[in-house]
């Protein structure tokens, strides 16, 4: 067996490749360290743990799925924004069939949180991304927001239905898009 030292990018690569090709549970200390050709001594100088490697795993699974593509907010209405965020999404969910529905169950309870936690500052990212489309489009009515009906309680609602339509595996998010049209422009 190869055991020239790797890079922990390059054994994530492998990780999301296994998570790709046949789910989270591929992914143990053994199959990751034969996916990247070391001895499994090399993988636990960067992950201790079976546990941390799922971590770093989902991290970086969630990092891919979420990574969207800098877009000109100033020539993007907030519509297309949010047609070009879920088609991108809907794209990287793709590439890890179910991964949206079973990583929970992978880990131990204390590393759900951990799980969850880095789920949670991707959406935050996606959140920011949104809110800056919104405030960049010049379309949008001027009195559509309210101290009632605030900027960043509306882009929450969009993109928890954007999550939503993407666990119900729907093909695009039309409704959604009407819904939007309708309110704010």
């Amino acid at each position: 067996m190869n055991t020239a030292v790797t890079s922990k990018e390059d054994i994530l690569k492998s990780c999301r490749k296994l998570v790709s090709e046949h789910g989270l549970s591929a992914v143990n200390m053994r199959s990751v360290a034969k996916a990247c050709g070391v001895a499994l001594g090399s993988l636990y100088y960067y992950f201790p743990s079976k546990n941390d490697l799922l971590i770093a795993t989902i991290e970086s699974v969630w990092e891919d799925i979420f990574k969207l593509k800098n877009t000109d907010m100033g020539k993007t209405s907030f519509l297309k924004y949010i047609e070009l965020c879920f088609k991108h999404i809907q794209s990287g969910v793709g590439k890890y069939p179910n991964f949206f529905t079973i990583h929970s169950v992978s880990l131990s309870s204390g590393n759900q949180a951990k799980a969850r936690n880095s789920m949670n500052r991707y959406l935050a990212r996606i959140r920011k991304r949104m809110l800056e489309a919104l405030e960049a489009d010049g379309s949008i009515k001027k009195d559509a927001f309210t101290s009632e009906f605030t900027k960043e309680e509306f882009v929450e609602f969009v993109l928890s239905n954007v999550v939503n339509l993407l666990m119900q595996k729907k093909d695009d998010c039309k409704i959604l898009l009407e819904i939007i049209n309708r309110t704010v422009y």
